[in-house]
């Protein structure tokens, strides 16, 4: 298995992992926030907004400039 295949692999298990979480959180009376929630925290202070920004141009970077 070459290296391609093992970073893609991890991505798809990082992504299964956000679903899973979310699907939980969605469940009735759970304790575990979901994204939206999460993302609506995050974006209550300057730090927050600046983390998210961040983030969606870590991924525009890495996925989206070819």
């Amino acid at each position: 298995m070459g290296s391609r295949a093992v970073t893609t692999l991890g991505y798809l298990a990082f992504v299964a992992a956000g679903v899973v979480l979310e699907l939980l959180a969605r469940r009735p009376g759970s304790r575990i926030p979901t994204a939206g929630a999460l993302l609506g925290r995050a974006m209550r202070s300057r730090t927050g907004r600046l983390a998210v920004v961040a983030g969606w141009a870590w991924v525009g970077l890495h996925f989206f400039a070819r």
